[in-house]
């Protein structure tokens, strides 16, 4: 029997996963807490406490003016990486490249919203069973993943702002360069370092490819880039992972 209630609590939430999925709000503080695994171990979450929001999207009605967000936490030397905080860091990263301070987002009005990203997880079949191999053990890979990202902050900007900046700022690095010198020029610079999407990207050699299928660069016949003049819009970060 469902237990029914009579008024719906204005509390914070503190139940499993929010139904949000992409939201405004201000966000009042965070703060961190140290959780109990199924298991007994420890680790760490992250709380985003926000007020005002404003609900773009969620799986349910959401009815509250508060939210808390919660993601899990290790520090950069304790992380393997392809976890949801580096979603979320990765686009924070993105807007302020320079000072990525988690205390920017203090006090500010901002959007966020939840995206799928391909984390290392254990592979699942079509009927949602975990995958295992001749051994019975569990068989790992890219899992897509929703993960909340940031969108825009006031006095940030927005990530679709920023990565269109950045396909310009790449496309200028190329003009002129054969490929290995802009490689070269890529992998010794601090702004694209600080994205390993787009390391990921030269690293397999993908990058100048998908410049040149967006129209921003071609090549001539000496093997020289050059970037393409005209009215060509600038398309969105060539590969499809939000953070670093």
């Amino acid at each position: 029997m469902v237990q029914e209630t009579s008024k719906p609590s204005m509390d914070r939430p503190t139940g499993g996963d929010t139904p949000l999925r992409e939201f405004k709000g201000i966000l009042e503080e965070y703060k961190a807490e140290a959780r109990q695994g199924n298991d007994g171990s420890t680790y760490t979450t992250i709380n985003f406490n926000f007020k005002e929001l404003e609900v773009l999207d969620a799986v349910e009605p959401y009815p509250f003016p508060i939210a808390v967000i919660r993601i899990g936490y290790k520090p950069p030397k304790a992380s393997r990486g392809g976890t949801k905080w580096d979603a979320l860091a990765g686009s924070l990263r993105k807007l302020s490249p320079n000072n990525p301070d988690i205390d920017l987002l203090v006090g500010k009005m901002q959007q966020w919203k939840m995206i799928e990203i391909p984390l290392r997880g254990i592979m699942k079949d079509e009927g949602g069973q975990e995958v295992v191999d001749a051994n019975g053990k569990p068989v790992w890979g890219e899992v897509p993943t929703l993960c909340w990202a940031i969108v825009s902050v006031d006095g940030l900007g927005s990530v679709a702002e920023k990565d269109e900046d950045f396909n310009v700022f790449l496309v200028d690095l190329a003009d002129g360069k054969t490929e290995p010198q802009f490689y070269s020029a890529a992998l010794t610079n601090s702004q694209v370092t600080a994205r390993s999407n787009i390391v990921e990207a030269i690293t397999s050699r993908k990058l100048l490819t998908t410049l040149t299928e967006m129209g921003l660069v071609t090549r001539d016949a000496e093997g020289i880039l050059h970037k393409v003049t005209g009215d060509v819009p600038v398309a969105e970060e060539p590969t499809e992972v939000p953070f670093e």
